[in-house]
C-alpha cells in the first residue's frame, strides 16, 4: 500500500483504533494527531481526523498519499462526543454533534467526487472489530485515553493551559 496513509473523518468515528490496525497490518509507522508535522516518516499512518480540512491542500503537497475516511454509524459518533462532552466547555446547543457528524460526510462526498479515486479508500468502524486489537470495552476511555499519566478529559486537554504545556 502507498504511504503516508490518512486516516481521517468525523471526530470520535474511529480513527485511531483503525491506524493502528494500519499500521500492525501494513508495517507502518503510526504518526498521532497532535505529532503530526511534515515532513512524514517512512510508511506514516497519521491519525488526524482534524485533517479532513486539509484533504485537497494534502493530496497536492503529498501526491502519494492515501487518504482512508472513517465510516461509523453517527448516532454512536453523537453518543461517544455526549459521553465525553466533546465540545462542551465551548458549545451547549443540542444540534451541535449531528449537525458536525452530517456535515462531515456531506464533505467527505465532496471530496471523494473530486479526488482520484486510487487516492481514498473507506473504513467502516464496524468492521474493525473483528480485529483483535480491537477494543469493545470503551465505557473509561476519554479523548486521550492512550496517554499515560496525562489529564483526561475536554477541559484539560483542549484548554490553552494544557497546549501551551504539550509544545514546551
Amino acid at each position: 500500500m502507498t504511504h503516508p496513509i490518512i486516516v481521517t473523518g468525523p471526530q470520535r468515528a474511529g480513527s485511531r483504533i483503525a491506524s493502528h490496525i494500519l499500521c500492525s497490518d501494513l508495517g507502518g509507522v503510526f504518526v498521532d494527531e497532535l505529532e503530526y508535522s511534515l515532513p512524514l516518516p517512512e510508511r506514516a499512518v497519521v491519525q488526524a481526523p482534524f485533517l479532513l480540512k486539509s484533504v485537497v491542500e494534502l493530496s497536492f503537497i503529498l501526491p502519494d498519499a492515501k487518504f482512508a475516511f472513517m465510516y461509523r454509524n453517527p448516532m454512536d459518533i453523537v453518543a461517544s462526543m455526549e459521553r465525553v462532552e466533546w465540545y462542551g466547555d465551548y458549545c451547549d446547543d443540542p444540534n451541535f454533534y449531528t449537525t458536525y457528524v452530517k456535515h462531515c460526510y456531506e464533505y467527505i462526498d465532496l471530496l471523494k467526487r473530486t479526488l482520484q479515486p486510487d487516492r481514498w479508500f473507506d473504513i467502516q468502524y464496524e468492521s474493525l472489530s473483528t480485529h483483535p486489537m480491537f477494543v469493545y470495552d470503551r465505557t473509561g476511555f476519554t479523548v486521550k485515553q492512550h496517554l499515560p499519566n496525562v489529564p483526561h478529559g475536554p477541559k484539560l486537554w483542549r484548554n490553552d493551559e494544557y497546549v501551551r504545556s504539550i509544545k514546551g
